[in-house]
């Protein structure tokens, strides 16, 4: 993340090199890295990026102040220095990781990678994850090599409209007569106030990855840059005092943050305040003073390659447990910290080093901008080429007759004559599984959390006289409609599906990742319940997948889940006071990998790793708890164990198709394959 041509500035007619500043970028890549390699370690290493930030924001906003931009040809220069300054390296790792995870990771990972690599190229990577991150059904997607350069484009969407402000800055103030720094100060306070609201205020997933909750921390970088002649006169004791208030904060930040931190948020505010007072301190030696550690010459050369190890410490933390078939020892992740040293010191000397200068290697700076191009247009090539490879695997064979494999997909736990993993042929492989959903989730049918519309799908027969069916529930009961439709064309039934997002059907508060989103569950719960009860729909299908806690429920998981038993056993017996019949689903187990098809492309030849034992993948369902341990008048419970587990094992890949298309939803390859579990079930549940 190197953002100036140096580090040396002057502060107070004081030239000389930032030590300070190149120990912070050391500091700050050693949190990111570590935190990376061991995440349970450094539970809050991740703000390394947010002191990366600030760093950028104070370097280029100093060079921009004494080199102000006046016309276009300006600011053609300043981003073709800084064309040549970043995207070397970054398009030359984009490259490498490529090709490796096309030699080492397994195939589900190619075309999100080939994806990612374009993104991060023409640096939108950001906006790219931020997509992703608001995707209910991408949320168990494994990382990609290329997902860092999420922040690397942030910056370079900062580099692309900073010059641009500061070019305006520079014409008000000289219509105003008024001084550049002054302009600039205002405008900059103003977009970081505004940046800072936005990223306290945006609280869904994308609010890690967006630019306009990021820009603030580049900006105050910013204002201390406007600030240097006023900080040029601060007494040595303040400056001490700052320096290390921000080492703390820092040092905080990294050590006490972790996953369940709202980030960025308010919270961002404390490295990102830490960085900021370390820079503006500009501390000199003396008895109390950082600077002579780091000053230390080892700080300094790993602050130097700070940009490149960023650059190539993800692809490796990503790839080697591919490439290794399991989890990363320790003394192998030492060895991987010295290769990415030494891969970035190899690309530093050979790759940024000769690119620096006004006319790097002998060719006008102009060029910068065909090279981009071109660059960007080479790893475009690379990564469709990935992406054709990665849809050639995911051609799915054609479903065999039960004579020619009656062991296929589920009738190979049925029959106990049959091997839970079939033959061994995936008749559906992994790449094909990670995209065989039911249609309710492409068409909207599945609200998202924070939705407060009312919006229904209906599927089934069109006939007049159909009769009408609901189902209820989460994502878990959107899986299930590939077999419910095929079902309800056979009996003449219209199925009204009422469905959200990771809120499971019960009459209080699910406490879900914000307010308006457990506001929106809360109502939309109301709703159906209500609507269903009086309604025309003679059977309820309704099935869910419990794993957030009851709001008021103190956090605790027992406690929370008692409370769930009980709030869905009153909306059992409502329905059922409304003359109801209703079938429970049971919701699946859910496999002990982080992301079945992943686990399946990675052990093509062990399809047994990828499968659990019957505690290990046990998934709490209260809702078919309370109805089977209370049963109600009208009410059936569909129990999915046998479906998907045999002698105590329950498998990952069944009958030659792989059952998961993520963690838990079930492919609907699968599932239509126990249609005639789910006929015998509702026609149970219709006492027909």
């Amino acid at each position: 993340m190197r953002a100036a041509a140096t580090t040396s500035r002057t502060m107070k007619g004081r030239p000389g090199p930032r030590f300070d500043i190149q120990a912070l970028r050391a500091v700050a890549v050693s949190l990111v890295v570590v935190y990376h390699f061991w995440p349970h370690r450094l539970t809050g290493g991740y703000v390394g990026v947010d002191v990366f930030f600030v760093i950028s924001g104070f370097l280029i906003t100093t060079h921009l102040l004494d080199h102000v931009p006046s016309s276009l040809r300006d600011l053609g220069e300043f981003w073709g220095r800084r064309i040549r300054r970043l995207l070397p390296a970054a398009l030359s790792v984009i490259a490498v990781t490529l090709a490796a995870t096309w030699w080492i990771a397994p195939a589900t990972l190619w075309d999100g990678t080939a994806r990612q690599a374009v993104a991060s190229a023409i640096y939108v990577q950001n906006w790219f994850l931020a997509g992703e991150a608001v995707d209910y059904l991408a949320a168990d997607n494994a990382a990609t090599p290329v997902q860092h350069y999420w922040s690397l484009s942030v910056e370079e969407q900062f580099y692309l409209l900073w010059p641009v402000l500061l070019l305006a800055v520079g014409v008000v103030a000289r219509r105003r007569r008024m001084s550049v720094r002054r302009v600039a100060g205002v405008a900059v306070a103003l977009l970081v106030v505004g940046s800072l609201l936005c990223s306290v205020l945006i609280t869904d997933a994308s609010a890690y990855f967006v630019t306009q909750t990021r820009v603030w921390e580049l900006g105050l970088g910013g204002l201390v840059a406007i600030a240097t002649p006023r900080l040029g006169r601060l007494p040595a004791v303040a400056r001490l005092a700052l320096v290390w208030s921000g080492l703390g904060l820092v040092a905080y930040a990294s050590v006490v943050f972790d996953h369940a931190t709202v980030f960025p948020g308010s919270a961002a505010l404390v490295p990102v305040v830490g960085a900021a007072l370390v820079i503006a301190a500009d501390v000199r030696r003396g008895p109390l003073s950082p600077l002579w550690l780091m000053a230390r010459r080892p700080l300094q050369v790993l602050g130097d390659l700070s940009y490149s190890i960023y650059l190539w410490h993800w692809p490796l933390v990503v790839l080697l447990p591919y490439a290794l078939d399991g989890p990363v020892p320790g003394v192998v992740k030492l060895l991987g910290l010295c290769a990415v040293v030494l891969a970035a010191w190899a690309t530093k000397t050979y790759v940024e080093d000769p690119l620096r200068g006004r006319r790097p290697l002998g060719l006008p700076l102009r060029r910068s901008f065909v090279f981009a191009l071109a660059g960007a247009l080479i790893i475009g090539t690379c990564g469709f080429a990935l992406h054709r490879e990665s849809e050639a695997q995911a051609r799915q064979t054609a479903a065999p007759s039960s004579t020619e494999d009656p062991c296929y997909a589920a009738a190979a736990l049925s029959q106990a004559s049959c091997a839970p993993h079939g033959s061994g042929e995936l008749y559906l492989p992994p790449l094909a599984a990670v995209d065989d959903k039911s249609r309710l989730f492409e068409n909207g049918c599945v609200l998202q959390m924070d939705d407060t519309s009312r919006r229904t799908c209906t599927f089934g027969s069109d006939a007049p006289d159909a009769t009408p069916v609901a189902l209820v529930g989460n994502s878990h009961a959107a899986m299930w409609a590939p077999a419910l439709e095929l079902v309800a064309r056979e009996r003449n039934w219209q199925v009204t599906a009422y469905l959200m997002y990771e809120c499971y059907t019960v009459d209080r508060p699910v406490e879900l990742p914000d307010q308006a989103a457990t506001k929106a569950c809360a109502d939309w719960n109301t709703y159906v319940v209500n609507r269903v009860a009086g309604g025309r729909e003679r059977l309820v299908v309704v099935s869910n997948r419990y794993y957030r806690t009851m709001a008021a429920a103190d956090g605790d998981r027992g406690e929370s889940l008692e409370l769930a038993r009980k709030a869905s056993g009153r909306v059992l017996k409502r329905w059922v006071a409304a003359d109801k019949r209703v079938l429970v689903i049971e919701d699946p187990p859910t496999p002990p990998t982080p992301n079945t098809p992943d686990c399946v492309a990675a052990n093509p030849r062990d399809l047994g790793a990828c499968d659990g034992s019957v505690k290990q993948t046990a998934s709490p369902d209260p809702m078919a708890a309370v109805a089977r341990t209370s049963p109600l008048d009208g009410v059936e419970v569909l129990d999915t164990t046998t479906d998907f587990c045999r002698d105590g094992r329950c498998y990952a890949t069944i009958g030659g198709v792989v059952a998961y298309c993520d963690r838990s939803h079930v492919t609907a390859t699968y599932v239509k394959s126990l249609t005639g579990r789910l006929d015998a079930a509702t026609t149970a549940a219709l006492g027909n």
